[in-house]
């Protein structure tokens, strides 16, 4: 019976352990480029909304919402934004209740840098602990070390978030009062990469 036994518990390790290491990632379907709103109405119903719900976004429309931002849009890896020189230094990290996580652009993916959910240091606003997504935009200096082209580039990222909003329904605020020094921390951000602004977003009361 030993000899039987250890096979099928080193079978079962092994599920467990892969188990473990998918929930720590969050492969999304192709995003849908024909979807959405035409363009004009897209940008007539463009605005700033603090009402939320604690409705979750589905995988899939987050993982749109995603590849609008900073999605990879060219088989040369290009993105849905214009970034100076080419030098991608943006990244978007996705608070949730179920932890943080970092966008993984050519992979169209997830990857979970925290399993801790990380939104009150997004919460100077009782409206804030609402929104079930928060988005947090950083730059890395190592790519990027002007502070114009950065700003530039998280602009249009959070434009094209808000733009996906009102195409699709969602409410959303662009938001700079948040904990920088402990997001920073809890995200385990080295000093090479800042902060820059946050977006809340969800579903409308």
């Amino acid at each position: 019976m030993t000899k039987r036994f250890i096979p099928v518990l080193a079978a079962c390790l092994f599920l467990m352990v892969g188990t473990a290491q998918a929930a720590t990632s969050l492969a999304f379907p192709p995003p849908d480029t024909k979807g959405g709103k035409p363009l004009m109405q897209t940008l007539s119903g463009r605005a700033t909304n603090r009402s939320f719900t604690a409705k979750p976004l589905s995988d899939k429309l987050l993982g749109d919402l995603l590849w609008a931002a900073y999605g990879v849009n060219r088989p040369n890896g290009k993105r849905t934004i214009p970034t100076a020189q080419n030098r991608q230094d943006l990244e978007i990290y996705v608070l949730r209740s179920d932890g943080a996580w970092l966008y993984d652009a050519p992979k169209h993916s997830l990857e979970q840098v925290s399993s801790s959910d990380l939104r009150n240091f997004l919460a100077g606003q009782g409206f804030v602990r609402e929104a079930p997504v928060g988005l947090v935009y950083v730059t890395d200096t190592q790519k990027n070390s002007k502070e114009l082209f950065a700003a530039m580039h998280t602009g249009s990222a959070y434009q094209n978030v808000g733009l996906f909003c009102a195409s699709v329904g969602l409410h959303n605020v662009v938001r700079a009062s948040y904990d920088a020094e402990g997001l920073a921390s809890a995200l385990g951000l080295p000093n090479s990469k800042h902060i820059l602004i946050s977006q809340s977003i969800g579903w409308g009361e």
